[in-house]
């Protein structure tokens, strides 16, 4: 671990991550607050394309960027960006959880976003969501020890403890890095693979953006970032929420990002 006070006291070793939880929990840690949403769900996914798990097809050239208000083209976008589930091999609970979760929205194994989207506005195929998203939660929960209050002697009913205070300024120091053009000129990754780590960390934070804008797009991970595929997926979740039928709405326990976006033709 390391704590830096500023840029020009780096070493190499500011490109290594404070800690290695879960990207998920890098998140629900570190991040601005310590609930539950719709990312975590995206998190694993973007995981689960670096891996291999998901395969990822996209049929445009040049990057995107999701404005702040879904237009035609944003869905015309969608439909170039197919996902395949190609899953072998073993994987954990809460990465199974995710992968049927999308097999279940999809009704298949091969979709593309637009199309992923346009399920989402279906009350019956967000209620299912609802479900299938409890499920991935509370397999992330027993996988890392979390019970939305406490984690390891990081957290404590709801508050970092000293240890975490600490660890949530290296990462600060770790996102700065992530962010820095210089920084990352001067400590690159030195493969494809850590590149895309360094990318999926970054969406932790939201800033995968930023990072990539001074990386290498050279795997199918960071196109997908390339084209706001973390954005768009976090979009289309959080549709589905918006779309849960309204007896059941209140009841679960997810704080979306991105919620004010709507799916055109929703209800």
């Amino acid at each position: 671990m390391l704590g830096l006070g500023n840029k020009n006291q780096a070493d190499e070793t500011i490109k290594n991550p404070p800690s290695y939880d879960s990207y998920p929990m890098t998140s629900i840690l570190f991040s601005k607050n310590n609930k539950i949403g719709v990312s975590a769900l995206s998190l694993t996914i973007l995981d689960l394309i670096d891996k291999g798990q998901i395969k990822c097809d996209i049929d445009l050239e040049n990057s995107y960027e999701v404005g702040k208000k879904l237009t035609a083209e944003d869905m015309e976008v969608m439909k170039k960006i197919t996902l395949r589930i190609a899953n072998k091999g073993e994987l954990k609970t809460s990465e199974t959880q995710a992968i049927n979760l999308l097999k279940n929205m999809n009704k298949n194994k091969k979709f593309n976003l637009k199309a992923m989207a346009k399920q989402s506005n279906i009350t019956a195929v967000a209620n299912k969501f609802e479900d299938d998203l409890n499920e991935f939660v509370s397999a992330l929960k027993s996988e890392n020890g979390y019970d939305g209050e406490n984690y390891n002697d990081i957290m404590h009913k709801s508050k970092l403890t000293s240890k975490g205070k600490q660890i949530k300024k290296e990462w600060k120091n770790f996102q700065n890095y992530l962010k820095s053009k210089d920084l990352t000129e001067k400590y690159p990754p030195e493969s494809d693979e850590e590149n895309s780590a360094q990318i999926i960390y970054a969406a932790c934070f939201d800033i995968e953006k930023d990072a990539l804008d001074i990386r290498e797009n050279n795997t199918s991970l960071t196109d997908f970032i390339d084209k706001d595929g973390y954005k768009l997926l976090n979009i289309i979740f959080n549709n589905a929420l918006l779309n849960v039928n309204k007896k059941r709405k209140g009841t679960g326990i997810f704080y979306g990002v991105n919620d004010k976006y709507t799916i055109p033709g929703g209800g």
